[in-house]
């Protein structure tokens, strides 16, 4: 990104933006791989199928290209130590991440899901679209295994938070 104001001002506005934090994980050919995400969201119920924005440089990319499949581990709050892991921040690369963060369970499809999740949402890639320094990758939703409840991990503002004033789900 170039260094003029707007560019400056728009990396500002988004940090703003607080996302929930995501694991994306994928497999192929018997190695593990994944990264943190935050631009992640539901794009349909019918079919039911998520979108991921993934920067081009990403190792995982070519991976989730190959397996035609990836799941989507949502975060709870006291999941950051896994968060930072895929983020690349302990070194780790690939399948050591996976040994360094957290237990895992292979899905149907073969795409690692992080035990203790508040949720995991297995893809099949439906389409990849190049849009400037990412890939869009939409993915229809194959399988969904709930956690347990708990507050979603949250990133804005270059930190990590919670939220908490959510309403209480067992209470509804």
């Amino acid at each position: 990104m170039s260094n003029c104001p707007l560019t400056n001002d728009f990396k500002s506005a988004m940090q703003e933006l607080a996302a929930s934090v995501n694991v994306i994980s994928t497999a192929h050919d018997g190695v593990r791989n994944g990264l943190t995400a935050t631009a992640v969201c539901s794009l349909s119920m019918e079919p039911a199928s998520m979108l991921v924005c993934i920067n081009k440089n990403v190792q995982a990319l070519e991976q989730i290209k190959a397996s035609g499949s990836f799941c989507i581990n949502i975060l709870a709050a006291d999941q950051q130590q896994v968060s930072d892991v895929f983020a690349g921040r302990s070194g780790a690369t690939a399948d050591q991440r996976f040994t360094e963060a957290g237990e895992w369970t292979t899905s149907e499809a073969g795409s690692p899901m992080l035990d203790g999740a508040l949720a995991n949402v297995v893809c099949e890639v439906s389409e990849l679209k190049e849009a400037g320094s990412h890939f869009i990758c939409i993915g229809y939703v194959k399988e969904v295994r709930l956690g347990a409840e708990s507050t979603p991990l949250i990133y804005a503002q270059q930190s990590y938070a919670t939220v908490a004033n959510l309403p209480d789900a067992s209470a509804a």
